[in-house]
This record gives C-alpha cells, structure tokens and sequence, in this order.
C-alpha cells in the first residue's frame, strides 16, 4: 500500500522576517506576506490529489494548512505532535543574539550528522526529540483512510526530517514542501524541496 505526504513549512510570521527563533513556545499567525506565500503553496500543491491536511496546532501553521485545504476543500486535521520544537531560552530571542550567546548550538543546529542529535538550548527538547516525535505522528497517519495527505509543519522540525531522509537543502523557506512517500514498508524522499 503506497501513501503519500507533502510536507510544508508554514508561511511567513513577524518573528521570522524579524529574524527571531520561533519554536512552540511563540504562537504567532502570519503576517501578509504568508498569507501570500500559503496562497502560493496552494498552487503547487493544486495537482496532487492531497485528500487532507494534518497540521501543528500552531496558529502559523494551521493558518497555512487552512489557506491550502480551503482552496482544495479538503479537511484539516491538527495533531498536537506536529508543533515545532521547543527551544527553551532560544524562543523569540534574535538569531543574532543566539550566534553571540550559543555559538555551537545554533552552528550546529541544521547539521546532519549524529554527534549534533542530542543538542538543544538550555531549558529546550532536544533535535532527535522532536524529530522523532514528528517521524512518530507521520507514521500514525498511515493509520488515516487517505492516501495522499499534507502536512503542515515547521521549519526546525522539517529540517531535521530532511536531515533524516538524506534530503539536501541549504535553507528551507516558508512554504517549502517535499514529498515524503511510504511504499513497499518504507519511507523515502521523492526529490528535494520545491
């Protein structure tokens, strides 16, 4: 049985185009310019045959997989276990700060390889936490009666599935997708960012 996934980021908050971390912990709805982007992203999606989209219960990317199911009138779903990591001391503060204060934490943050897993801001879930939480909740959507399904997630909780899935990237900008497919027992990326 094959089942297919379009994962997205969110469009775009105050907070990002002000350079801040963003993790759970800030609940923040986008601005004009994702609305824009969401609208967007629905174009790119329009000829997928997505059926649903499941969302993080935060306000950006449920906005974000509203915009997209309403266009498509398909449903919207949200699981808890999609928000975006927790990041502790990090939230809200400016990534410029953050380069000042946890140099290693945040030159490492998007990097691949094991040694970097277990990292975190102080007071915050750690990379593989919250990655494996969100790899969890995607395996419990095979569960779902769709086939073809969206995902509204995060750009940290995204970055570490394309990490896993030997997905390259350099940045992942608001509303990037990918395509995640289960077929034959397995989970694989179907081509990179788009």
């Amino acid at each position: 049985m094959r089942k297919d996934f379009y994962i997205f980021r969110h469009g775009e908050t105050d907070l990002n185009r002000q350079k801040r971390w963003q993790g759970s912990g800030m609940d923040y709805d986008l601005n004009e310019a994702g609305v824009r982007q969401a609208e967007d992203l629905w174009v790119k999606l329009q000829d997928k045959k997505l059926e649903a989209v499941f969302s993080s219960p935060l306000v950006r990317a449920k906005h974000t997989a509203d915009v997209v199911a309403g266009k498509l009138e398909i449903p919207v779903l949200v699981r808890n276990n999609l928000k975006e990591c927790f990041y502790g001391d990090a939230e809200g503060v400016p990534v410029s700060e953050l380069a000042v204060k946890y140099p290693e934490i945040l030159n490492n943050w998007y990097r691949p390889e094991e040694k970097y897993l277990n990292i975190r801001f102080p007071g915050g879930e750690g990379k593989q936490e919250a990655r494996d939480r969100v790899l969890r909740e995607i395996e419990k959507l095979m569960a779902e009666p769709y086939r073809v399904m969206g995902v509204a997630i995060h750009g940290g909780t995204m970055g570490q599935l394309l990490n896993y899935f030997n997905v390259p990237y350099e940045a992942i900008p608001n509303c990037a997708a990918f395509h995640l497919v289960f077929e034959d027992g397995v989970f694989f990326a179907d081509g990179g960012l788009f």
